[in-house]
């Protein structure tokens, strides 16, 4: 094992991409935390609203900074603020739909390798403006991505399986 070292980030600082429909910032990856936790600040749209999946490979976690999102983590639905925590272990199915645009959010998966995922399928963040196609890949693009890195999509966006309540 090598030594690790200390990571200390300013504002804004980190790889940045957009991504899944968001703009995602890499605060500490595989490479500086030795695979053991991914740290990203997201800054989440209705764009960035994924298809119910299942991780096989890491915990995630969510700690929002500002605005509300509503998780759909096994079946139960959770409406968060700021300042709200959301714990989903590896293996459970879940989704969430952002209910202010934007919000932020910290997401955190151990062990680490979920932003590899995230920014395969992104394109660098020049910017604070969204592109203009800013969404989560269809099914045809994310389903073999999301293979690949252990992420099982299991039903659509909670959004489009329930119209009625959207």
């Amino acid at each position: 094992m090598t030594r690790r070292e200390p990571v200390v980030l300013g504002p804004g600082a980190g790889t940045a991409a957009w991504t899944l429909g968001g703009r995602f910032t890499v605060k500490l990856g595989e490479a500086l935390s030795q695979g053991r936790v991914s740290v990203i600040e997201v800054t989440a749209y209705r764009t960035a609203e994924p298809p119910l999946h299942i991780h096989h490979r890491e915990d995630e976690a969510w700690y929002i900074l500002d605005g509300q999102m509503t998780f759909h983590v096994g079946g139960a639905a959770h409406t968060v603020t700021a300042g709200s925590f959301v714990f989903a272990p590896m293996g459970i199915a879940h989704t969430f739909t952002v209910d202010f645009e934007p919000t932020r959010v910290l997401l955190l998966a151990s062990p680490a390798g979920f932003e590899h995922f995230a920014l395969e399928l992104g394109v660098p963040a020049d910017s604070d403006v969204p592109p203009a196609d800013l969404a989560v890949p269809g099914p045809e693009l994310l389903g073999p991505v999301a293979e690949r890195y252990g992420i099982e999509v299991v039903g659509p966006p909670w959004r489009i399986a329930n119209p009625e309540n959207a």
